[in-house]
């Protein structure tokens, strides 16, 4: 059975390959084929069902959904509506006047003038003068010349550059006093008169001149930062006169970011009196680093300098140092610095500072050899601010008067030198309402350690505090207000013992406050009236030992615009 279906079945395939044969015939060559390999028909495996089934599940775990509701922002369209174009017109400026005038008369035979005239708007130049002229023909006790003159005219003149600016300086100054500083029961009726005569009138003449060019500070640096030459001369009454010749040139350029300025400076002073002449030259170079962030900032550098003398030269190294850093952006700040410098101690800064010193004496200058300080300042509110710092500063040659008792009399001061090492505790507040009211006061307390037990700070009071007040009311009415106040200090005096042995005691000078009060009344913008009261508590208090104040006195006059 099996044997004959295998029988049919090739047959019927051999009359499959024939007819397929005979029909490709009838096909072109590119579909014909030949089979060259014997058919093997292969029967597929049958899919048998196991015995033992498997049952897969199709059960599948949810997934876990988080589900959000999406804002849907509406949407807004804005429609600008076009400006016109504003239409410029020419509004008057305010008035400027080029004169102002001020002109009064007060008790203790005082007369007082100021006035001063200016060039008005420019772009190029500005230019103008100022003149003023105090002075008092009082007496004290009736006998004594205790009057003052303060007067003198200074010129100046600025001319703008494209890069730099020019201006230029001329100034003549008189200070009269008189040496009224003395008792009246050491000088005898006789020699009363010569008292009061040349020697005892001090007059100081000074003129200078100067020529400065700076740099215009904007966002680039310039090479030629500044450069100035200047001369000044002064004499007193006794035959002693003072030339000074200065020079001075600077330069700033970049270092990557950052800034880098180098300043030298020539003074040179000419000396003359009646015992002896001296020369005093004082030469630096002063290079220094600047950097600037947004919350701090940096000036980095040393001050190398030269003091030569006639017979000593003094080679003198000074830190320059000043860094910031806002602890609250634009409200508190933090700051430390150290510095140093030669003080010049000549005919002019010591006449400006105690005009009753001996001209004829032997002077030298001071070097703060370190200034050593650190505070904090900044504002608590928009109208109130403050400054508080603590300052380490020693000192080399300070300068301290005495009174001079070579005379008899201890009218004149002499100078002492003394090494000196000061510690300063000072502190500011201020307060400002836009343009009507402003109150400062400030505070300063000094420490001194001098050589020896011996020495003290001659004249030199370790509280200081002083205070003032401005309020405008309409632009009508301007209340001015001040308060100078110096704690004890001591001088140095002598005394005579039984035996007619002299030896040297100091003298307590009392602290003292000095207030001022002022009114302005304007009537017109070009017309006004004034009024000062000095010293109004009256007191009798003394700067320099033997040498009493005025009391209460006051100024009173018109101010004018033209």
């Amino acid at each position: 059975m099996r044997q004959a279906f295998f029988h049919i079945v090739f047959a019927l395939c051999m009359v499959g390959i024939v007819s397929s044969a005979s029909a490709q015939e009838d096909l072109p060559d590119s579909l014909r084929f030949t089979i060259k390999k014997d058919y093997r028909p292969v029967a597929r495996d049958a899919r048998k069902i196991l015995s033992k089934p498997e049952v897969k599940h199709d059960t599948v775990s949810l997934p876990k959904m988080d589900y959000s509701v999406l804002s849907k922002t509406k949407q807004i369209n804005y429609e600008l509506e076009p400006l016109n174009a504003a239409k410029l017109s020419n509004e008057p400026l305010a008035k400027l006047y080029n004169g102002f005038a001020k002109v009064g008369f007060g008790n203790y035979t005082m007369p007082f003038f100021e006035a001063s005239f200016s060039s008005l708007r420019s772009k190029k130049y500005q230019a103008g003068f100022f003149a003023r002229y105090h002075a008092s023909f009082a007496k004290l006790n009736k006998v004594r010349n205790f009057g003052f003159t303060d007067a003198g005219i200074t010129g100046f003149g600025k001319y703008f550059l494209k890069d730099h600016v020019l201006a230029a300086e001329v100034e003549y100054d008189v200070d009269e006093n008189y040496y009224y500083g003395f008792d009246l029961s050491d000088v005898t009726p006789n020699n009363l008169n010569s008292a009061q005569g040349d020697s005892m009138h001090q007059v100081f003449h000074h003129v200078g001149f100067n020529l400065d060019l700076t740099a215009l500070h904007d966002k680039k640096l310039k090479l030629l930062d500044q450069a100035a030459v200047a001369y000044g001369y002064t004499r007193d009454n006794f035959e002693a006169e003072e030339h000074y010749a200065a020079l001075s040139a600077g330069i700033a350029f970049k270092i990557k970011k950052e800034q880098m300025f180098i300043r030298t400076s020539f003074d040179y002073y000419n000396l003359s009196q009646p015992s002896l002449t001296t020369n005093n030259l004082i030469w630096g170079i002063q290079p220094e680093f600047r950097a600037r962030r947004e919350r701090w900032g940096v000036n980095l550098g040393v001050d190398f300098s030269l003091d030569v003398n006639d017979t000593t030269t003094k080679v003198l190294f000074f830190p320059i140092l000043d860094f910031h850093y806002f602890l609250v952006k634009d409200m508190l700040r933090f700051y430390v610095g150290a510095t140093g410098g030669v003080t010049r101690n000549g005919l002019r800064s010591i006449s400006q500072l105690n005009p009753f010193f001996e001209t004829n004496q032997t002077l030298s200058n001071s070097w703060e050899r370190l200034n050593v300080f650190g505070g904090f300042k900044g504002s608590i509110t928009r109208s109130i601010g403050f400054d508080v710092s603590v300052a380490e500063v020693i000192t080399g040659q300070q300068m301290f008067f005495v009174n001079d008792t070579s005379n008899g009399l201890g009218n004149k001061f002499a100078a002492e030198f003394h090494d000196v090492r000061v510690t300063h505790i000072k502190g500011a507040l201020s307060y400002q309402l836009k343009s009507k009211l402003s109150l400062t006061a400030e505070a300063d307390y000094r420490f001194f350690v001098m050589p020896t037990d011996s020495i003290k700070p001659w004249h030199e009071a370790p509280f200081r505090f002083t205070f003032a007040a401005n309020y405008n009311l309409k632009d009508k009415l301007i209340f001015k207000a001040s308060i100078t106040a110096f704690g004890p200090r001591v001088a140095r005096g002598f005394a005579t013992d039984s035996l007619g042995f002299v030896s040297m005691t100091p003298v307590t000078l009392k602290g003292y406050a000095d207030a001022n009060i002022g009114v302005e009344y304007r009537y017109k913008r070009w017309l006004g009236a004034f009024v000062d009261f000095r010293n109004i508590a009256a007191l009798r208090y003394e700067i320099w030992n033997q040498y009493p104040s005025q009391r209460f006195s006051f100024i009173a006059g018109l101010h004018f615009s033209f």
